[in-house]
């Protein structure tokens, strides 16, 4: 007997891990960034992942970009997978009609979507919180206010 299986879950878990493939390059680089800064490999004058967090404003936004990016599009997507696979397969109803252009909708705005906006700020968060480190940590030393003038308030 041949086992029944779901679309949609594959779907979503092929986007899971799609978006756990990109979070973990963007992750390998900052760990790079860091790491090049501590043992003086190339690259180790850009500023470091650790002080803009630590810095907190702009690095805010860094931090919840990249908390965000890791709970709505990889995991969010995962625990989508559940879902449409108990409905598909262990209730038997295929999604077909417009609720497939619903799950459509789902599957592009929880990843595409969000991803982008979650990407978009880990971006301006970082760069931003790089302008605003001190210039004796590596950094730029600029205002708040300019941060969020320049850098910040052309992504909201």
């Amino acid at each position: 007997m041949a086992e029944a299986r779901s679309v949609w879950a594959r779907r979503f878990i092929f986007a899971a891990l799609v978006q756990g493939l990109i979070l973990f390059v963007i992750t390998a680089v900052l760990l790079y960034i860091d790491a090049a800064a501590f043992l003086g490999l190339p690259g180790g004058d850009l500023v470091t992942p650790a002080a803009v967090v630590a810095e907190g404003s702009a690095g805010t936004w860094f931090t919840v970009g990249y908390f965000g990016y890791l709970i709505v599009p990889i995991l969010g997507s995962g625990v989508s997978a559940l879902f449409y696979r108990e409905i598909e397969v262990a209730m038997n109803l295929p999604y077909t009609g417009w609720q497939r252009w619903l799950a459509w909708g789902h599957l592009i705005l929880g990843n595409v979507a969000l991803g982008a906006g979650l990407g978009l700020m880990m971006y301006g968060g970082y760069f931003g919180g790089a302008l605003m480190v001190p210039t004796t940590l590596g950094g730029q030393g600029q205002s708040s206010y300019y941060v969020h003038t320049h850098v910040l308030g052309g992504l909201a």
